[in-house]
């Protein structure tokens, strides 16, 4: 069963904005009890680089900020002594961030605080359907990194019908 264009799209907005309110208030609350060690935007580069390291372009992108912005806060993770910077012989302007045995230990502790913190709300959902939320969630995960999706527009097609 299709849905309708309209009805699509206000089950869009509403999705956006629920999921927006979800997402704002999980950054409010790592920052109310983790920004003593380090913010929510220090906490993704840092996992992001605990997958191995990275340039400052990469991180940029992924953050969806500048190369300024990443620089200035690559900066302050180096002074901090939670990640390392290393030129490439044979290209000196790509620097190459990766993360310090420390970083690894911040990144653990706050980890672990975040991880609580969200225990005690979800704790709150029945477990079925915590079950289902992660599925629900992977499942939107997955479909959203499917490049082949973004080769129509969705909005000429009537959902669930292929070209």
């Amino acid at each position: 069963m299709a849905i309708k264009r309209d009805s699509l799209l206000e089950y869009i907005k509403e999705l956006d904005h629920v999921f927006s309110r979800l997402i704002y208030r999980v950054r409010v609350l790592h920052n109310r009890y983790t920004a003593d060690e380090i913010t929510d935007t220090q906490f993704i580069v840092l996992r992001s680089l605990r997958k191995g390291p990275c340039n400052t372009s990469f991180l940029a992108h992924m953050l969806g900020v500048t190369l300024s912005a990443i620089t200035a806060l690559i900066n302050r993770l180096y002074k901090m002594g939670l990640v390392n910077r290393e030129r490439q012989e044979k290209d000196r302007r790509q620097v190459w961030i990766s993360i310090t045995p420390k970083g690894l230990q911040v990144l653990a502790d706050v980890e672990e605080r975040r991880n609580l913190l969200l225990a005690v709300y979800l704790s709150h959902v029945p477990e079925g359907k915590r079950q289902q939320l992660l599925d629900l969630l992977r499942e939107a995960s997955d479909l959203f990194e499917r490049e082949d999706i973004l080769q129509g527009d969705i909005l000429d097609e009537e959902p669930g019908r292929g070209r």
